[in-house]
């Protein structure tokens, strides 16, 4: 198959992305479909990636099984092996329409993705999100701020010609929306943290006596018959002794957006993101990374101002 029409084909799967159908008499057919889908990616990535020159994400919306969006790294990059990055989102997204809450999602694990897609490392093993676990979220907290500034939202009008105009007006309540409650937000990331390292330090300790005694002095308190520990993943996830991470993580985002100032969309700065963050993967340690794309040592003075409602919508 010529290069033109490989791209052709992968471009249509990259526009279409995959949607699951809920209804489960439809699921036969909509494999049948995305092997197909998935048969014209991989033509793509083999006969018109040599040499690591292609990168795609492929998006699946999901409407069955899981509230949950996720960003998996399929294949990781390498230039010594000629190799091209492939990333995949699954989400479950409503495919006529996303609330905000939904853009702020996407753009999270989209960010994910294109730590995958846009790395340029010469191992495999330290391509995209292969990061220190506290800094792997930096990225994609970073990129949620573009579904909160009006210049970018702006854009979204010419994709989608049916979508309300988003003015100066509308941003502004946006902001106040996801500013309410926000002390409660942190104080519980707090709490989580805090709990995962109860569980991870050198004494042993109940998981649900521990819990109890740690909600029990917060100021909402422990609620008799609730069981959270039960529903906390993250602990048997991959993220033990490291929940910390979020916050940690938002720290860092938070001071890499200072970079672009009052404009998200300055491409010089998003050029220097890609080439110092993005690109290099894993190869180097994140601080490092971090302060030469800052030019200055990181700081959590932006984190301070966003938790007490200083820093600029």
């Amino acid at each position: 198959m010529g290069a033109e029409n490989l791209d052709n084909e992968a471009s249509a799967v990259f526009r279409q992305g995959t949607v699951i159908p809920a209804h489960p008499l439809a699921l036969d057919e909509h494999r049948r479909l995305d092997e197909r889908r998935m048969a014209a990616l991989t033509r793509y990535y083999c006969e018109a990636g040599a040499g690591g020159s292609a990168a795609g994400v492929h998006t699946t919306l999901q409407l069955i099984h899981s509230s949950h969006a996720a960003a998996f790294g399929v294949r990781s990059v390498s230039l010594l092996a000629g190799r091209t990055p492939l990333s995949v989102l699954v989400t479950n997204f409503n495919t006529d329409g996303l609330n905000h809450r939904e853009v702020e999602t996407f753009l999270h694990e989209f960010g994910h993705a294109l730590h995958g897609v846009l790395s340029r490392t010469r191992y495999a093993s330290q391509g995209g999100t292969s990061v220190e676990r506290d800094f792997v979220e930096a990225p994609s907290q970073m990129y949620e701020e573009w579904g909160r500034k009006l210049e970018p939202l702006r854009l979204l009008r010419r994709y989608c010609t049916g979508c309300p105009e988003i003015d100066e007006a509308l941003v502004k309540r946006l902001h106040a929306a996801r500013s309410f409650g926000r002390g409660i937000l942190y104080g519980r990331q707090h709490l989580y943290a805090a709990y995962d390292m109860a569980l991870f330090g050198e004494r042993e300790a109940d998981p649900m006596q521990t819990w109890i005694r740690m909600e029990g002095e917060t100021p909402a308190g422990y609620v008799p018959g609730t069981q959270f520990p039960g529903t906390f993943g993250h602990l048997v996830g991959g993220y033990g002794a490291g929940y910390y991470g979020y916050m940690w993580s938002e720290v860092i985002a938070l001071d890499m957006l200072s970079r672009f100032g009052r404009n998200l969309m300055n491409p010089a700065v998003g050029r220097r993101f890609r080439e110092l963050i993005l690109a290099r993967g894993g190869e180097e340690p994140a601080k490092v990374m971090v302060r030469e794309f800052l030019g200055r040592d990181p700081s959590p003075e932006a984190f301070f101002e966003e938790i007490t409602g200083q820093r600029g919508n």
